[in-house]
């Protein structure tokens, strides 16, 4: 196993590479990243054999079968076409790329390619998701009418957070602000729950003055016919990073906040029937069942990427196509690309 990118993320990672390694699921080979210091904390989390500088050491290196990229958005592509040319499977972290062009790209190369490959959508693997997802499935509440999602975070970069790095304010490296950045993965959940993008509507502003938006707001309508609001915001509240979706059923209404820490205070969910008590369940139970169902054993993991990386690291052992793949991100990053040409002509979009 190769780690290339050693930043925030990629220390998340690595500390979940270690826990499959002690759990004989992967052998941490090498890791790389142009700064030392953050290799350093990455092989304090995970204890890989080689470190560098290199990524094309890591992808090249003969004992490397399969490769995790979690560096910064513009060099997904050039590593991720790497990697599939040496025949290694791939995850690769969100946004696949600052722009749709590289992103369709990046999508037709992997479904040219043998390799096992998936993307860093995480959320699919948080249990109040997936709660969400049986109920709209199951039908039990009736077909669902529409949602609002509000998804909010600091600003990730060092004029918040003393020592971020702060690639993310330029549009070149990050190819855009709250809604590529971090909304991608409400993009990916939202056509997870109701099925691709049919139009979007949006605006958004540049509050902080950087190149890259820190506030938009869209409407969607889905393919299924259902409709919602998701409004996303990069702001100057350091220590907070939430979602809020509401969901309105024919016969329901679902009320799910939820954090990317496993256990996190703000996580809730609320489900109301029709003329009885809102039913608060129960998350501690709910998580043991999820975990269970997914065949995880042990407990002792604080974020839902070790979670995603053990189901690709299995579907890579297994030889069988990871979930969420390649296709998923291209629907994901087609609603968020179709709302950036709506911000920019103040008219809806069509997909």
């Amino acid at each position: 196993m190769g780690l290339v990118g050693c930043g925030m993320i990629g220390q998340i990672h690595a500390d979940g590479l270690r826990k499959l390694s002690e759990d004989g699921d992967i052998r941490p080979v090498a890791a790389a990243d142009l700064s030392a210091e953050s290799v350093a904390a990455a092989v304090r989390n995970c204890p890989f054999e080689r470190t560098g500088t290199d990524p094309m050491a890591v992808i090249n290196d003969d004992d490397v079968d399969a490769v995790l990229i979690a560096t910064p958005t513009r060099a997904h592509r050039d590593l991720l076409l790497a990697a599939l040319a040496a025949g290694k499977s791939v995850l690769c972290e969100k946004p696949l790329a600052p722009t749709f062009d590289v992103v369709g790209e990046m999508c037709d190369a992997v479904a040219a390619s043998p390799v096992v490959a998936q993307v860093g959508f995480h959320s699919r693997f948080h249990p109040l998701f997936n709660a969400l997802r049986d109920l709209v499935t199951s039908g039990e509440l009736g077909a669902p009418m529409g949602y609002v999602l509000r998804d909010d975070q600091y600003f990730p970069s060092g004029d918040f957070v003393p020592g971020h790095s702060s690639w993310r304010h330029d549009r070149a490296q990050a190819g855009g602000g709250a809604l590529l950045e971090h909304s991608i993965h409400a993009a990916d959940i939202l056509c997870w729950l109701f099925g691709p993008a049919a139009s979007v509507y949006c605006r958004s502003r540049n509050v902080f003055g950087y190149d890259v938006e820190d506030t938009a707001a869209l409407t969607v309508e889905h393919t299924s016919g259902a409709v919602g609001t998701l409004v996303t915001i990069f702001n100057g509240v350091t220590g907070r990073e939430q979602k809020r979706l509401e969901v309105f059923f024919e016969r329901g209404a679902v009320e799910l906040t939820s954090d990317f820490v496993v256990g996190a205070e703000e996580d809730s969910l609320l489900i109301q029937r029709p003329d009885t008590p809102a039913e608060r369940v129960d998350l501690a139970a709910l998580r043991e069942e999820h975990f269970t169902r997914l065949g995880i054993e042990r407990r002792d993991f604080l974020f839902y990427l070790y979670a995603a990386d053990r189901a690709w690291v299995r579907a890579v052992a297994a030889g069988r196509p990871a979930s969420p793949g390649f296709d998923d991100a291209r629907t994901a990053h087609a609603l968020v690309d179709a709302a950036y040409r709506s911000a920019a002509s103040g008219d809806p979009v069509r997909l």
